[in-house]
């Protein structure tokens, strides 16, 4: 019993939200922006700016980003599934409605890493408290935890769960 309180402490820790200086009841908490400042015309990379744009809260760049990729694979067709999800991400601008399509979204882009490797290493990242402690994964280019789906409310909450390791570099 001691250790199973041990235990949920420090998982508790591990997950919780940043404190902040100051508290206003009722005020959006202030969100960071996490896009980079570019990426390629590519399917991995467009991936990557719609899991950005859902760490920065933003909708508006989630529906930029799954529109641009949608269009990527307009003529290269990946599958039902990942197109479904894509366009499920550019047809809303609620977050939380983008934030579920982005789940279904990498669990099909993980099954089209299996057939077809990324050249780059990728990393598979899980966050345990994500929908109702259900649990969700990511793929990310970085090794940090930056968390899609809380954003900076829980923004380092999740692990590596293990590399994704590319193909040539």
């Amino acid at each position: 019993m001691k250790y199973a309180l041990i235990a949920a402490a420090a998982f508790l820790a591990a997950c919780s939200a940043p404190e902040t200086q100051e508290s206003t009841a009722g005020a959006e908490p202030p969100h960071g922006t996490y896009l980079k400042d570019s990426y390629a015309e590519v399917p991995l990379d467009q991936y990557l700016r719609i899991k950005d744009a859902l760490v920065s809260s933003d909708p508006a760049e989630a529906q930029a980003a799954a529109k641009h990729l949608d269009s990527l694979w307009t003529t290269n067709s990946p599958g039902d599934q990942l197109l479904s999800s894509v366009r499920q991400i550019a047809s809303t601008s609620d977050l939380a409605a983008q934030r579920e399509a982005f789940y279904s979204l990498t669990q099909a882009y993980l099954v089209s890493l299996e057939s077809k490797p990324s050249e780059d290493t990728l990393y598979l990242q899980f966050c345990p408290m994500a929908f109702d402690f259900e649990g969700a994964t990511w793929i990310s280019r970085e090794k940090a935890v930056m968390n899609p789906y809380f954003g900076d409310e829980m923004l380092n909450c999740g692990v590596v769960r293990k590399p994704i390791v590319g193909g040539t570099k």
